[in-house]
């Protein structure tokens, strides 16, 4: 066994969609630097390889299944009553425990991160959102989470000031995600299932279908395309696509949709087939999108929102679907794919400086 100061013990409960699979990429990159990595996540994670990483599926977060207050409430129930005391024997003194997300609410991450106080460990905390889809109350647990961790590490430029500007001192690193790379074969059975010939160009949005990713204003764009582009739409419904599809069947949009959860392989298949991947959101603080779009050369057209235009081959202004056109014709005329390269050894850096062990 190794000392507890060179063990890092990331956690990650949920056990699949980008925030897992950039804990995974991570994890992988941090068991490099000669540490011991363990990966805490949901019983029902993903199927990944990921080398030199220990994966410990101690937390009990279903990926099907109803939604609502049931689940929520039983999931909370098991994290309060089995994961955190689990963590809490696991993680010994001196180690890292690196928090990743939580998405389920405030008051989850603010107990996790002062649980993981606790036993002289240094605890580092990476929100991914700085701000609450779940309204005031939840929106105020978090900014009480941000004042627990020792240390926290974000992912754009624009998160690193909104905490700036609450007081809040934190370090940014690049994004690094789990990014397979699709066979010929795989790129081409999507463009066969969307129905795109050589001469279409598939713009796509890929991701959760939620209310404040606006799909509704790409649906809006689509109404004034040529007869070569093709609107495309992969990801698991949050709560948008109802509306969405209604608004499509109204304005006579035809969208090659498959609205469910999709394994990696697939989802990045997906994105590396597509012309443009679209994210015309009202508000993100980064995407996982984006950084996977980039590392595959896909190019791409995003809200001016938030991280997002750090990233993005062509911004637009939020909730205009007259200025998205505009971006989607300056890209899909340029035909320029974005630069690939991402730093990763950067990644490795900042985490390690953050955890108190620099390389």
């Amino acid at each position: 066994m190794r000392p507890a100061s060179d063990q890092i013990h990331l956690f990650e409960p949920s056990g699949y969609a980008g925030v897992f699979q950039h804990s995974c990429r991570l994890a992988e990159l941090l068991g490099r630097s000669g540490r011991r990595v363990v990966l805490h996540t949901g019983h029902e994670h993903e199927e990944v390889r990921v080398e030199g990483v220990e994966l410990c599926p101690c937390s009990w977060w279903p990926r099907h299944g109803d939604g609502g207050a049931r689940r929520s409430g039983a999931i909370a129930a098991r994290f309060v009553g089995r994961t955190l005391p689990h963590l809490h024997s696991a993680v010994p003194p001196g180690a890292v425990l690196h928090v990743e997300g939580i998405a389920a609410a405030g008051a989850l991450t603010l107990l996790a991160l002062r649980v993981a106080r606790l036993r002289d460990r240094t605890v580092v905390y990476s929100p991914h959102d700085t701000f609450s889809r779940r309204g005031r109350v939840d929106g105020a647990l978090l900014r009480l989470a941000l004042r627990v961790p020792h240390a926290i590490i974000v992912y754009s430029q624009a998160d690193v000031e909104v905490l700036h500007r609450r007081g809040l001192e934190a370090r940014r690193s690049p994004l690094v995600q789990l990014v397979p790379r699709a066979s010929a074969d795989e790129r081409l059975a999507w463009r066969a299932a969307w129905r795109a010939g050589p001469d279409t160009y598939v713009v796509l949005f890929a991701g959760c279908i939620r209310p404040e990713k606006r799909l509704d204003v790409l649906i809006e764009s689509a109404r004034h395309w040529p007869a070569n582009r093709r609107l495309a739409v992969v990801g698991e419904d949050r709560g948008g696509w109802v509306r969405c599809a209604e608004l499509a069947r109204t304005y006579g949009v035809d969208v090659a949709a498959r609205v469910e959860f999709l394994e990696l392989p697939e989802f990045t298949a997906a994105i590396e087939a597509a012309d443009l991947v679209v994210l015309p959101y009202d508000k993100a603080s980064q995407s996982g999108v984006l950084a996977v779009a980039r590392q595959l050369g896909t190019p791409t057209a995003a809200a001016n929102v938030g991280g997002l235009r750090e990233l993005a081959s062509q911004t637009f202004r939020a909730g205009d679907p007259h200025d998205l056109n505009r971006a989607i014709d300056a890209q899909l005329t340029s035909g320029v794919a974005p630069d690939p390269s991402l730093d990763e050894n950067q990644a490795v850096t900042v985490h390690l400086h953050a955890y108190g062990r620099p390389a």
